[in-house]
């Protein structure tokens, strides 16, 4: 649909898209029709978001402005194998336009500083082959404060997870999952001082990561606390989990 269309989406609560082949955004470029989008939130009220197999979806959305979901708290992309990031930013100078190519762009993050997603407590991504990191390394540390589950699969260019800075923000993560992704070789990329990385996460499950070499290099001793299960399946380089070691607090029920 049109931006000019989406305006009148104010009660929209459920959005899923499946199976058209042919897609390539779901919002059209705001200035096709000379339309001029403003920084109201775009579907205001949206919780949950589903985008699965389309196979030339490029972005959910190209425009110059921020957009917030205040209320999003499901997302799914699945088998989107050319999506590079969430909402794609384009640059306007006087009555030439281009396509943003700073460092965001440059590493294929899904999510960027040009979308927020403060209730976001569940995101699955799968197949989306074109990401390199799930979110930019410039986010702040609050970006994912509300995320409970986590689960990344069939990602064959991520090489990590997402920076240490936002990691940290990550306070109420309880599962999180990663599997098949060829090139990972560390989950969170190296960090420093004493911290305590996802304080509640109670599931870990690392599959399939041909090159994981090791979790968190780290200068640094790390908590876990509330983790009681941890599998680790098919990760033939991994040789260690943390460089400086892991302080359990609490025992691992299942292994």
């Amino acid at each position: 649909m049109s931006p000019l269309v989406v305006r009148g989406f104010l009660n929209l609560r459920t959005l899923i898209i499946e199976n058209c082949e042919s897609m390539e955004e779901v919002i059209t470029e705001e200035e096709h029709q000379g339309e001029e989008m403003t920084n109201e939130p775009l579907f205001p009220l949206l919780e949950k978001l589903i985008l699965h197999k389309l196979p030339k979806l490029g972005h959910f959305f190209l425009t110059k402005h921020a957009l917030k979901f205040p209320f999003l708290k499901l997302v799914i992309i699945f088998e989107c194998p050319k999506m590079k990031t969430f909402v794609q930013q384009r640059v306007y100078t006087g009555t030439a336009s281009l396509i943003s190519v700073n460092n965001d762009d440059e590493v294929n993050a899904m999510f960027n500083f040009k979308v927020s997603c403060p209730s976001l407590e569940y995101l699955h991504i799968s197949e989306a082959e074109s990401i390199s990191a799930i979110c930019s390394h410039q986010l702040p540390t609050a970006y994912f404060s509300k995320l409970q589950t986590l689960k990344v699969q069939d990602c064959s260019k991520l090489r990590n997870l997402m920076s240490p800075t936002v990691a940290r923000g990550l306070l109420n993560l309880q599962v999180l999952q990663i599997k098949h992704c060829e090139s990972m070789e560390e989950v969170i990329p190296k960090g420093e001082g004493i911290m305590t990385l996802f304080p509640h996460l109670e599931e870990l499950e690392l599959s399939r990561l041909p090159k994981l070499g090791h979790f968190f290099l780290a200068e640094c001793t790390l908590e876990f606390p509330f983790l009681i299960k941890v599998e680790i399946n098919d990760c033939p380089e991994m040789k260690t989990f943390v460089q400086q070691g892991v302080m359990w607090v609490q025992r691992v029920s299942k292994v």
